[in-house]
């Protein structure tokens, strides 16, 4: 069960927590909280989302809302701003002890493990796996953020 391994908090903005505490789980799709827990049971590590409910600078690499600092800029500057962040169909995370190209690498060889299809951003320190369907065929597809 996700809950055996995430709280809440790591897994959403503090505006969102905030205003819907426990609440807040069914902002997500069950598509990424199915696929991140065969990530987490599989690799057998803790993952990491956000830090902020401990002190920490990490607070939107889960679901965002629309007063986040990134999604407030784009709308101060009137930018369309589609993040499947915003939709709960996106997490950003690292993995104890493994570069997040060994993760992403990890995936990839074990893609028969994941229950849907998933997309990856390629070339950043942190893995960032999405739900997005773009009508490609396999189950792990990379992009270019």
């Amino acid at each position: 069960m996700i809950k055996d391994y995430f709280d809440i908090q790591e897994l959403v903005c503090k505006h969102v927590y905030n205003k819907f505490g426990e609440g807040a789980w069914q902002f997500f799709d069950s598509r990424l909280l199915e696929t991140l827990l065969v990530i987490r049971e599989k690799l057998g590590k803790p993952i990491y989302v956000n830090n902020w409910q401990v002190g920490g600078n990490l607070t939107q690499r889960g679901l965002r809302c629309n007063i986040c600092g990134l999604v407030k800029e784009k709308t101060s500057l009137e930018k369309v701003y589609m993040s499947a962040h915003m939709q709960g169909t996106a997490i950003d995370f690292n993995v104890k002890g493994m570069t997040a190209l060994e993760v992403r690498n990890w995936i990839k060889a074990n893609q028969i493990l994941l229950p849907y299809p998933i997309r990856l951003e390629s070339d950043v320190t942190w893995v960032h796996l999405d739900m997005r369907n773009d009508g490609s065929k396999g189950k792990v597809i990379y992009f270019k953020g």
